[in-house]
């Protein structure tokens, strides 16, 4: 008998299923989240960072380029990252750990905000930072795969210097808000990808 093909939905018996467990989980204690007063500071924090000329945006898309620094033709500074970043903002979030915009410009200029997991032989020449995600800040080594609500990729050939300056803006607050992420045990890490687990999750943090 040949492979069958996949249907284009469940059955709805089992997508209701799926949508109970993402209200339940979005619900439930074990779930790790900041409170609601520090995932607002966050969120304001990312946005003065986005609007602060002088900080660079750590914008997931790179080609053995993370770590490097990039100039837009506006003359912001763009870093090419992998998802650090988010892990490092998520776990300070949660740990209710609420720095200043005077504390990013410090460990950036001295390379303390992980923006690449394991960095590349033929990425370290031409990087500007270096700092790798240490045990403290990755998520998947304390059982969580680490999901974002809003998309953070940039789904595009273009180079991030081609990309309008306020979609890149956008992106990197996607990527770094503890509000746009959710955490959800490692070993279902496919379901943090399910419209139905994310919209829920999205409802909860509203």
């Amino acid at each position: 008998m040949p492979l069958p093909q996949c249907p284009p939905a469940l059955p709805r018996e089992l997508e209701e299923l799926i949508e109970q467990f993402g209200r339940t989980w979005a619900s439930s204690p074990i779930r790790p989240a900041p409170t609601p007063p520090v995932a607002e500071y966050w969120k304001k924090l990312v946005s003065d960072w986005a609007a602060a000329g002088d900080l660079p945006l750590y914008i997931r898309k790179h080609n053995g380029d993370r770590g490097s620094e990039l100039i837009h033709p506006t003359g912001r500074k763009l870093v090419p990252t992998d998802n650090s970043a988010a892990h490092w903002s998520f776990t300070l979030a949660c740990e209710g750990i609420t720095p200043t915009l005077d504390d990013i410009r410090r460990w950036i200029s001295d390379d303390l905000i992980p923006i690449v997991m394991i960095q590349k032989t033929i990425e370290k020449p031409k990087a500007k930072y270096h700092c790798s995600l240490s045990k403290k800040f990755n998520v998947n080594l304390q059982g969580w795969k680490l999901g974002h609500i809003l998309p953070v990729g940039l789904n595009t050939r273009q180079s991030l210097v081609e990309i309008q300056i306020k979609k890149l803006e956008d992106q990197f607050q996607c990527l770094i808000n503890p509000s746009n992420m959710f955490a959800i045990p490692l070993g279902w890490s496919g379901l943090a990808e399910v419209n139905s687990v994310i919209g829920a999750v999205a409802e909860a943090q509203r």
